[in-house]
């Protein structure tokens, strides 16, 4: 009877270790399913900078002061039409987009909330060759709209940022940071630098599987004035972490961190002015389909 056992006990554990090798095996599609026709995805992000040095130069003075910027977005995007794995017409509801800037001057606090042009309307842009084209549903915009319409991107396809074939976790690869449209944007221009990633591992996220992937690295490019011009170099040390839904392709969560540079001329109340500025950058985002 102990001989039997002892079988049965051996027997589990062969087809335990069995079933963590297949596991271990297992592949994942990484890019997920092409865009179609009709989704709608409702999407949130926040980024911060936190008590940034900052110094400006204007009219002969040098100004040093810390500087807080907490930006919020909140957007519901409908695919219009798809071309394979690219939307290329899409509309997007903008229920928030706003800038909370705080400074403090030598002990004097002042804080500023800035909605942006578009916060509140509704956007329809369309992909005209490699570039976006974007309007207003039933309005003609303002100089001041027209500006910001011309910094937009539109629903960006990410096959660059992910293997074309199925992978385990633990696969390792490198991505050019310009691929990374999504968390720049538009406001950025050559964009150049290295990322590292890593399929870590499977997570559950609301009920859905998904692979968590870990990204790493440093980026230069240009930052665009308001009159979309590159104005401001900026430098970025970046860790970058997502959590992509293995069934829709759809990035559930995602959270990045780091430090950045920003220095250059801007346009202050149409005065000139020679800004630099250093400090911790961190935020989060969410999608889901609706």
């Amino acid at each position: 009877m102990r001989g039997l056992f002892l079988a049965a006990g051996l027997a589990a554990v062969v087809a335990l270790a069995g079933g963590f090798a297949a596991a271990d095996d297992k592949t994942y599609d990484l890019r997920g399913p092409a865009p179609t026709k009709g989704q709608v995805f409702v999407s949130k992000m926040t980024l911060k900078i936190k008590d940034a040095d900052t110094t400006l130069k204007v009219m002969g003075m040098n100004l040093k002061l810390k500087m807080t910027m907490n930006v919020q977005g909140e957007e519901e995007q409908k695919v219009l039409t798809v071309d394979g794995r690219n939307v290329t017409k899409s509309q997007s509801k903008i229920v928030k987009e706003r800038a909370e800037i705080t400074t403090d001057f030598g002990g004097m606090n002042q804080a500023m909330t800035q909605p942006t042009e578009l916060e509140g309307e509704v956007v329809i842009s369309e992909r005209v060759g490699d570039k976006w084209k974007h309007s207003l549903v039933d309005t003609k915009p303002t100089d001041k709209q027209k500006k910001e319409l011309d910094n937009r991107n539109g629903i960006e396809n990410e096959d660059d940022l992910y293997p074309a074939e199925k992978v385990k976790v633990g696969h390792t690869w490198k991505v050019e940071a310009k691929a990374l449209t999504k968390l720049f944007g538009n406001s950025f221009t050559d964009i150049k630098g290295e990322l590292s990633q890593k399929f870590a591992k499977v997570e559950t996220v609301e009920g859905e599987e998904c692979a968590v992937v870990e990204s790493e690295g440093s980026v230069k490019g240009k930052m665009k004035d308001d009159d979309g011009k590159p104005s401001l170099d900026v430098e970025m040390d970046l860790k970058v972490k997502s959590w992509r839904s293995i069934k829709t392709g759809v990035e559930l969560k995602g959270t990045f961190e780091g430090k950045i540079k920003l220095a250059g001329k801007q346009k202050i109340d149409e005065q000139p002015v020679d800004i630099t500025l250093a400090g911790p950058l961190s935020g989060e985002s969410s999608t889901r389909l609706k």
